[in-house]
């Protein structure tokens, strides 16, 4: 081997056994590592110790508050990122609170992170990579961004613990909400111009469309008045709700929305006119796909015959809309007219 292969080789050599990190500082006795991202902005992102091939498992615990700045050799550094894998299978880290000027959070940066439970988000937007919370089972408190505009909250879909969210005064688009399995209620700040919440479930601002219940809502679920449009997908993997109170302003609902409840038992319409659910061809007609047929819909005892009269009673090719997708309903799935019970008022209920 020439001279130019073996000083290439122990070049290579020598830029994989490097640490991946520029300098390291200790905070509350515990060490952090960094990397110098620009020297004319004096950025600085955290990373691991050792390398890429060779990550050296991070000894934290109990919580972490990252610095918003941090000093070396005479140099004022703002912490901008969290780099991929950063704390990934970081076993005792409990919490950590992430402050202003954090603008990314890179792929899988806390994977297997299974004791955090707390995460604390900077006022400012972030931008996140992939599965940066993959395998965090335990987290159940998230505090999130206060300017926040878009949430995408299916980062957190590996949580078994997270049951409330506080959804803040900014943001206009959430997605993944029905990726949350345990989530209980979500709440929203109000002083927010897009969004409300009655009861846990997430409306409209001004209250007419209902957007989403959480996946884990138990029991009742009754639907504010006012509320005209139920969102297609909005309840239908709410397995443990037994009892749902329907509007009398309703206008809009899918037959679909009840299709996986196993445990409900009442469906209350307080509307005075069939709600049309779903459509044979272009025939309207009121029905509820059921997965127990002794579930019991009740409607008011005057309009008790015109339910009877708009309900589906045939198999066949049914959409929720006009031209709409259609799905093959069976005779089993459908509720018998012995299932509606009229009532002369709803105060038992």
């Amino acid at each position: 081997m020439n001279a130019k292969k073996i000083l290439f080789s122990l070049t290579l050599l020598g830029a994989m056994s490097a640490s991946a990190y520029d300098f390291s500082v200790t905070i509350d006795g515990q060490r952090l590592y960094f990397d110098v991202t620009s020297k004319s902005k004096k950025t600085a992102s955290l990373t691991f110790d050792g390398t890429a091939s060779n990550r050296k498992t991070y000894k934290l615990k109990g919580t972490i508050e990252i610095p918003a700045k941090i000093r070396h050799n005479n140099v004022l550094y703002t912490v901008s990122e969290i780099g991929p894998k950063t704390f990934a299978e970081a076993k005792d880290l409990k919490g950590i609170v992430i402050p202003s000027g954090v603008e990314r959070i890179g792929d899988f940066a806390f994977e297997g992170c299974d004791s955090l439970k707390t995460i604390v988000f900077p006022g400012n937007p972030v931008t996140f990579g992939q599965g940066v919370f993959f395998k965090c089972y335990g987290i159940s408190s998230v505090t999130l961004g206060s300017d926040w505009k878009n949430l995408d909250l299916t980062m957190f879909r590996w949580s078994k613990e997270l049951s409330s969210i506080s959804i803040p005064a900014k943001v206009e688009k959430i997605q993944g909400l029905k990726k949350l399995k345990t989530l209980k209620e979500i709440l929203v700040d109000g002083n927010n111009s897009h969004f409300s919440s009655y009861d846990g479930v997430l409306y409209s601002k001004d209250g007419k469309t209902l957007y989403g219940c959480p996946r884990a809502h138990e029991g009742d679920l009754r639907i504010k008045e006012g509320t005209e449009k139920i969102e297609s997908g909005a309840l239908i993997d709410c397995q443990d709700v037994t009892f749902i109170d329907f509007p009398s302003t309703l206008q809009s609902v899918s037959f679909r929305e009840t299709s996986e409840m196993k445990c409900l038992k009442t469906i209350l319409m307080r509307s005075a006119e069939p709600v049309v659910t779903g459509y044979l061809g272009n025939e309207g007609r009121f029905f509820f796909v059921l997965c127990d047929q002794k579930t019991e819909i009740v409607v008011p005892n005057s309009s008790k015959n015109k339910y009877i009269e708009k309900l589906a009673t045939d198999a066949g090719q049914y959409s929720p809309k006009p031209g709409g997708v259609q799905y093959e309903i069976l005779i089993e799935q459908l509720p018998t007219k012995k299932r509606i019970k009229g009532v002369k008022n709803f105060d038992k209920y």
